[in-house]
């Protein structure tokens, strides 16, 4: 499995793992000791398993 996380602010970051077949997988919230803005929106996760990958 193929793990890939990026802000749930990163629009930009969440579309290119979609892009490349990547599915989302949850939502984790983090208390940072220095939070910069868009975190209190969250960590997104996304997975691409062995099966779904093309390569393999």
């Amino acid at each position: 499995m193929i793990v890939a996380t990026t802000m749930a602010a990163n629009h930009a970051s969440r579309r290119v793992m979609e892009k490349i077949g990547m599915n989302y997988a949850r939502t984790v919230f983090v208390d940072w000791p220095d939070p910069i803005p868009g975190s209190e929106h969250g960590e997104v996760w996304y997975e691409l398993m062995r099966s779904q990958w093309n390569g393999g």
